[in-house]
């Protein structure tokens, strides 16, 4: 892997997006701000390097990039400076994964760190937990072995999520679903009823002193209990299309949760309630609607009462909609732009095309208006990024790349 330095670099973040969707799980950041460009102007390119191929999200922790490829035969983590995006360790090792479908061999999971360990999961179902200092491995699973995870259709993209000394994955098959492994160890904590897997990621739910894993599975919406490891909450949710996958993470807005699918299926909206603290939980359906959000892989943000996300199948120009929470009636749609991933930083939408262009639009329910636009890489960027104290993390099938979303040339 070769990388260079672009310009002369100021010592950059102290903030993270450390996990998918980065610090509150939900693809947004209040406590950044965007200075947009005056005409003529461009955000600030600090530095670029080669990758691998791979679709996973770099993440930000302590003032280091950490990401995870593939290069021939051999997935990498990568630790990164900042500053330079020079390396600062590697750690290898065989893959042998070939897509059936051609859609490239590299990881498509994001990682996640904690407790000093970032956690990695390849698409043949290999994961590790490495000590971020050394880069030494600490432990290693394989769950294809151990589960009989299935490959699907483009191979196992579950990203961990991490909940105190607990790292949880969307194993699948037909011998379990959601699994815990011991953060320190890897070894198997609790495992869940099989409900197939998918593309999707958990994510946690906290409430009334408990705290819940939430799941897109296969067949539907399935809450676990993460100390106790039980199942609290399951309601089928599925496309009636067997070539079907669900992609997009639950988006969890208060006491409300968010899930959306392309394949005939659409989006529902569920509310958390305990009317007997004896009782387990339930998440009462408020509503669930085709075509009006139908996330085919990004997974939409919030602000306030209304959602923000893309509509329609990657491949058939969908378009970027606002919704209404309440009832997901439409408030507005964009022109189609392509397809993409998109953050919301305080009051904007930060859009990263599939083309490789950046996209500001504002973040209003009365209308879109797009308030700038950059080419920052190149075809088919359509691995999600991150972001942190004004800094944006990306890439394409050969760089990665750190802008600088609060500093203009």
């Amino acid at each position: 892997m070769g990388s260079f330095l672009l310009v002369s670099i100021p010592q950059l973040m102290a903030e993270n997006w450390s996990n998918w969707l980065g610090p509150n799980y939900n693809g947004s950041s209040e406590n950044n701000t965007i200075s947009l460009p005056p005409e003529g102007k461009e955000f600030e390119m600090k530095w670029k390097i080669s990758v691998g191929s791979g679709w996973s999200t770099p993440i930000i922790h302590a003032r280091s990039v950490y990401f995870h490829d593939r290069v021939g035969e051999n997935e990498i983590v990568h630790r990164l400076n900042i500053d330079t995006g020079a390396q600062i360790w590697q750690h290898s090792y065989f893959s042998g994964y070939q897509d059936s479908f051609g859609m490239g061999n590299g990881p498509r999971s994001t990682p996640s760190i904690n407790s000093g360990l970032i956690v990695t999961h390849g698409a043949q179902g290999i994961i590790y937990g490495i000590d971020i200092t050394t880069g030494k491995p600490i432990w290693v699973r394989d769950l294809k072995k151990d589960f009989q995870s299935p490959k699907g259709f483009f191979g196992r993209c579950s990203s961990p999520l991490v909940v105190g000394d607990r790292v949880i994955f969307d194993v699948g098959g037909n011998t379990v679903g959601v699994v815990a492994f011991s953060l320190t160890s890897g070894k198997t904590l609790w495992s869940s009823k099989p409900y197939g897997n998918d593309y999707s990621s958990s994510l946690p739910f906290f409430v009334n002193g408990k705290s819940f894993s939430l799941s897109f599975m296969r067949k539907g919406f399935l809450a676990m209990d993460i100390n106790a490891g039980t199942e609290e909450f399951f309601t089928p949710f599925r496309s009636p299309i067997n070539a079907s996958v669900n992609a997009t993470s639950p988006l969890i807005i208060g006491n409300r949760v968010f899930l959306s699918s392309c394949y005939d299926l659409g989006a529902g909206l569920w509310q958390y309630q305990e009317e007997n603290k004896n009782e387990k939980p339930q998440f009462k359906k408020l509503w669930h609607k085709k075509g009006i959000m139908d996330c085919h892989y990004s997974t939409p943000v919030a602000l306030g009462e209304y959602i923000y996300g893309f509509h329609g199948r990657q491949e058939r120009s969908p378009v970027i909609r606002c919704i209404r929470l309440e009832d997901g009636e439409i408030m507005w749609q964009a022109p189609s732009i392509g397809a993409g991933n998109l953050i919301r930083v305080r009051d904007k939408i930060v859009v990263l095309l599939e083309s490789g262009e950046l996209v500001i639009l504002n973040a209003s329910s009365k209308s879109c208006d797009i308030l700038f636009r950059q080419q920052i890489l190149g075809s088919e960027s359509r691995a999600h990024f991150s972001f942190a104290d004004g800094f944006l993390f990306a890439r394409d099938k050969r760089r990665l790349i750190c802008l600088q979303l609060n500093k203009t040339n």
